[in-house]
């Protein structure tokens, strides 16, 4: 699978693109969270995406082959994105302290550059690396910034340790698959999945609840209508097929490292409409971030053309 020019700023401008999204994203989920509960928030934005995605698929704005065409080849990958991701990550978070979960999530990039070198045969250069444990510390000098704290379950963590292993996962199933299929086809599938399994679960608790009336109202409420709207068809739709297109054109270890990204938009969309307060630590871990991510990609494409 060969770059060019044209195609490596196209898959840089879409990690850029797709963390920006997801950093983003806390905000409206934080004010939904207010009104109900994860999983029926899930249920919410995942129909959502569904709806989106399918009316762009019906008035043939993409192209996606029948699901029993490529349900063998693309159910795991739905399976682990988003399905087990978030089942594992809102258990893991829920019982686990912020620091840990920021921590623990952090780690996704080293897994992936792992499971990359074992399952793609991916050339991880020395300065990938580097690059990618610089960014890993400016993750842990924000996450110090914010206060370390204590007192979660051993349990969180393993679930969020569980869900890091299926994000870096997703990268490989989603690298790997990017040779049959195209990323609007990756992206439909997922939120396919996603939407059939949320629905199911909320509908089901609805009624062990005895509250289906509750389950459909609350989706009405404008800060819980306004997070699914923007979850369902940015964060979703949009950042996932960011994401599958960025794959589609970089190594899974090059293209995992923009994730972190992510943190830098989520703390500064703090600051900004929130009012949190920037500690200096906080800007060396930013710079490390911005560097750890520039490197990943400049430094090591640069040595793996020299070993050519």
């Amino acid at each position: 699978m060969t770059e060019n020019s044209g195609s490596k700023n196209a898959a840089y401008f879409a990690g850029i693109g797709s963390s920006v999204i997801f950093g983003l994203s806390f905000l409206f989920t934080k004010s939904a969270l207010d009104y109900t509960n994860p999983v029926y928030f899930l249920s919410y934005r995942f129909f959502v995406a569904f709806i989106t995605i399918s009316f762009l698929r019906v008035f043939g704005a993409i192209r996606v082959r029948p699901y029993r065409k490529v349900f063998k080849e693309l159910f795991f990958l739905g399976l682990v994105q988003p399905v087990m991701y978030f089942i594992l990550e809102n258990a893991g978070v829920s019982l686990s302290t912020s620091s840990e979960a920021g921590i623990l999530l952090s780690t996704i990039p080293i897994f992936v550059m792992i499971l990359a070198r074992i399952f793609l045969k991916e050339k991880i250069a020395l300065p990938r690396v580097l690059s990618i444990l610089t960014a890993l510390a400016g993750i842990l000098l924000i996450t110090a910034g914010k206060g370390l704290s204590s007192g979660g379950t051993i349990l969180g963590p393993v679930l969020l340790l569980g869900s890091t292993l299926t994000a870096a996962m997703y990268n490989i199933l989603s690298r790997k698959a990017s040779s049959k299929f195209t990323p609007w086809e990756i992206t439909y599938h997922m939120m396919t999945a996603g939407f059939s399994t949320f629905f199911t679960m909320a509908l089901v608790l609805s009624l062990l609840r005895g509250e289906p009336f509750e389950y459909l109202s609350q989706f009405l409420v404008p800060s819980v209508f306004n997070a699914a709207l923007y979850l369902g068809t940015l964060s979703s739709v949009g950042a996932f097929f960011l994401i599958n297109l960025m794959l589609s054109k970089l190594e899974a270890s090059r293209a995992t490292v923009f994730a972190y990204l992510s943190t830098v938009v989520s703390l500064l969309a703090g600051i900004i409409v929130r009012g949190e307060r920037f500690l200096t630590v906080q800007i060396f871990g930013v710079i490390l971030i911005l560097f750890g991510v520039w490197g990943a990609n400049a430094l090591s494409r640069k040595r793996l053309e020299g070993m050519k």
